[in-house]
């Protein structure tokens, strides 16, 4: 008799953490609904390229009758390699907003970038503190974490390759 109550006792907890669980990302999703445009984008990646304000740089500036002559000129410094690709993609995520929409109970993400527009779906993980969205041209997954999440604003920590970037939105109403 008791392992029945047990038994009953179980299932019935496993249907409210589902409920809850459910109700849980209904909210956050009708949060997320709308358009987003970007305000603020941050770096969060250990950064262990410095540039400096200015690098020197020596030009041989010899003539053809055999002078021999080198100069040093103080230029003002670009970053390179990975540091110049986050400061990139950060520019670009500055310009890009982004619409979150559910349509027949599919979950659609749009994001214009400049000269591209990407499309693809999103669900909630983690229950309602991640997105994973996919891009349907390429099959790409990118996750997002949720930091905060408001009517009119909300604050993400965007997982890529290159590095994390905290993202802040404003809803565009």
């Amino acid at each position: 008799m008791k392992l029945k109550q047990f038994s009953a006792f179980s299932m019935l907890l496993v249907i409210c953490l589902i409920i809850s669980s459910c109700s849980t990302n209904r909210e956050v999703e009708k949060l997320l609904i709308g358009k987003w445009n970007p305000v603020t984008v941050e770096n969060l990646t250990p950064n262990s390229y410095q540039p400096g304000a200015t690098e020197t740089v020596k030009v041989d500036t010899s003539t053809e009758e055999g002078t021999h002559k080198e100069v040093s000129l103080t230029l003002p410094s670009h970053p390179q390699g990975k540091a110049a690709q986050i400061e990139r993609f950060m520019e670009n995520e500055k310009r890009s907003p982004v619409t979150l929409s559910i349509i027949n109970n599919q979950k659609t993400v749009e994001k214009v970038i400049p000269g591209k527009t990407l499309k693809g779906t999103w669900k909630l993980k983690k229950k309602g503190k991640r997105i994973v969205i996919k891009e349907t041209e390429t099959g790409k997954s990118y996750t997002f974490d949720i930091v905060s999440l408001s009517d009119t604003t909300s604050v993400f920590i965007e997982r890529l390759p290159l590095g994390d970037l905290k993202v802040k939105y404003a809803k565009q109403k």
